[in-house]
């Protein structure tokens, strides 16, 4: 019917998935949107279907439900080529309730002559009818006007978008439990959780605040293997979740207890550490493990071992199902977002690698002394270090090694990756 269309419209960029299959969105994906001037949440949703007999279908009318109640506009989309159709009246019937919060949107009206199709959809009982093209952007500036105006009334309050929140991308394989674990956090079932892999395609953003913090939690589609990547669908969900790496402060990666550690795994750790992102490896399905006590142990040093370029990486298990552990990852998504933007002075740097690295360990190359001068942190996230040499070419990726891992042992810089450029001193 084109929700998504409209959705990625109102934000300006392609956020939603659209295609040609219908019933593509199942979650509710959520974006913040400028409309006139007010910063907004939408929130796109799949299609509803009241007494769908399909399992699917009826989790997806609950994701429907959920979104109507905590919205404070609702954008009623109908299709303006088919006319009104019994599903209309239903989707009318669930909405009444929250009339004075709704604008009729009557999609696919391409041009000005075919606005008069509009006019059947009054019928249903509401003040606000728009005849709009979402694809050809007609009456999309009337629909944003009406919307602020339903924003901006005093009867209505709406939640601001924080500032201060920390952005935390879910990824990993299909059917690891990610969307189970943003639903144990948030409470309810706000992302569709299915037997079916893959249920999540969207990147589907939720707010949750824990002592007074505030946390946005990006449910991210599974990231199959390229090689099986066949439908344009699940190459799109992929780039979804790769964009959702990158809008991340931390990204937590979700495995599965039960199938440790698969070389997906690998790849998807990989992605998050090329982004420059902070990282938590998260084991999901703790409960289903038969543990002593060095089971724990045990896990630690095999997932250290098959992912040794995120040994830095803190490692927490914990359980959708019992909810165990699941609050004790807040803290340490605070500790390495922190350390993501941990800055080291020139001095303090200095005296440290003049004393404990570079004084200690003179390299020679060809016979000839590669001498090191200083060092400084150019940026953070991640936190990056620029040294000067007089050979820099001669430098070679295991002393970047063993420069990496003397700067943790020093200042920390647990869960985030590390970057090293040698750089030439004139």
């Amino acid at each position: 019917m084109g929700k998504s269309t409209l959705f990625n419209r109102l934000v300006g960029h392609r956020k939603a998935i659209v295609h040609g299959t219908p019933g593509v969105t199942r979650d509710r994906n959520y974006e913040v949107a400028d409309i006139d001037g007010t910063p907004v949440m939408l929130v796109d949703t799949g299609g509803f279907l009241r007494g769908a007999d399909d399992a699917i279908a009826r989790a997806v009318g609950r994701q429907v439900e959920f979104a109507v109640a905590e919205s404070d506009a609702i954008i009623f989309m109908v299709d303006g080529r088919s006319g009104l159709v019994p599903q209309d009246e239903e989707t009318a019937a669930l909405l009444r309730p929250f009339a004075d919060s709704v604008v009729v949107a009557v999609n696919k009206i391409d041009t000005h002559r075919q606005e008069s199709l509009a006019a059947e959809f009054y019928s249903l009982g509401f003040e606000r009818v728009l005849a709009i093209s979402a694809e050809h952007k007609l009456g999309i500036e009337d629909l944003k006007e009406s919307l602020a105006a339903i924003v901006a009334s005093p009867a209505k309050k709406t939640d601001e978008v924080a500032d201060e929140a920390t952005f935390c991308a879910i990824v990993g394989r299909p059917n690891v439990g990610k969307s189970s674990i943003v639903n144990a956090l948030l409470g309810e079932e706000r992302v569709l959780v299915h037997e079916e892999a893959g249920t999540t395609r969207d990147a589907t953003d939720s707010k949750v605040r824990v002592k007074g913090k505030d946390y946005i939690l990006i449910d991210t589609a599974g990231i199959r293997r390229r090689s099986k990547v066949s439908e344009l669908l699940e190459k799109q969900s992929i780039m979804v979740a790769e964009r959702s790496i990158r809008r991340s402060d931390v990204t937590l990666v979700v495995l599965d207890a039960t199938d440790l550690v698969t070389s997906q795994d690998r790849r998807i750790a990989s992605a998050v550490v090329e982004q420059g992102k902070g990282l938590i490896l998260v084991v999901n399905k703790w409960d289903l493990v038969k543990k002593d006590d060095r089971t724990m142990g045990v896990f630690v040093r095999r997932i250290k071992e098959e992912v040794p370029f995120a040994s830095f990486a803190p490692i927490v298990f914990v359980s959708a199902v019992t909810r165990q552990r699941l609050l004790s990852m807040f803290p340490l998504i605070d500790a390495v977002n922190a350390e993501c933007q941990r800055r080291i002075s020139t001095g303090v740097l200095n005296r440290f690698m003049r004393g404990e690295v570079f004084g200690k360990h003179l390299m020679i190359k060809r016979r000839k002394p590669v001498k090191f001068y200083f060092a400084t942190q150019a940026s953070v996230r991640p936190p990056t270090f620029a040294i000067f040499t007089n050979r820099p070419d001669d430098v070679d990726d295991g002393y970047l090694r063993y420069i990496e891992g003397r700067l943790r042992e020093e200042f920390g810089f647990d869960g985030t990756p590390l970057r090293i450029h040698v750089r030439k001193h004139h």
